[in-house]
C-alpha cells in the first residue's frame, strides 16, 4: 500500500508561501463602523442649504427629530428649501398635503432668515394649516451671550 499525497496540500500551506486567502472579517467590521457613522451624521445634515441668520431667542424647543418632520427654510431673495433641497412654493404645498395624508401628526419647522419679511413666514404657516398640519414651530437660535 502506497501512502502519499494525492492532488495537493489538503489545505496546508508551505512555510514562507504567501497567504492565498483574504480575511474578510476586519473589512466587514470597518464597513459596519463607517455605515453607522454615515447614518448618525446624516441625521444632523438635514440643513437647508441656504445661508440663514436665524433670529435669537432665550428659549428654544428641542423636539425629537423624526422622519415625520418637514423642515422649511426661507432665505433672502424668495429662496425656499424643503428638507434641504431648493423648492418652489407649489412644491412645498404639494409636499405638505402628501405628508398630511401619510401622517397627520407631521411636524412642520419653519426656519426663516431674520432679515426676510414676516409675511413670508406667515404665508408658509398658513399653507401648513390649510393642508391640515397642526404642529408648526419656528426655528430660532440661542443667543451667543445669554444674560444671567
Amino acid at each position: 500500500m502506497l501512502i502519499g499525497k494525492s492532488g495537493g496540500d489538503s489545505g496546508r500551506r508551505r512555510a514562507g508561501a504567501p497567504m492565498a486567502e483574504i480575511n474578510i472579517i476586519p473589512l466587514v467590521d470597518v464597513m459596519l463602523v463607517l455605515l453607522i457613522i454615515f447614518m448618525v451624521t446624516t441625521a444632523f445634515v438635514k440643513d437647508s442649504g441656504l445661508d440663514l441668520k436665524l433670529p435669537p431667542a432665550k428659549t428654544t424647543e428641542a423636539g425629537a427629530k423624526n422622519s415625520d418632520e418637514l423642515l422649511i427654510a426661507l432665505g433672502q431673495n424668495d429662496r425656499i428649501a424643503l428638507d434641504g433641497r431648493i423648492a418652489t412654493i407649489a412644491q412645498v404645498e404639494t409636499t405638505m398635503r402628501q405628508r398630511m395624508r401619510k401622517n397627520p401628526q407631521t411636524r412642520v419647522t419653519i426656519k426663516g432668515d431674520g432679515r426676510i419679511a414676516y409675511a413670508r413666514i406667515v404665508a408658509i404657516m398658513d399653507l401648513a394649516r390649510q393642508a391640515g398640519l397642526k404642529s408648526v414651530s419656528l426655528g430660532t437660535k440661542l443667543p451667543e451671550n445669554p444674560a444671567p
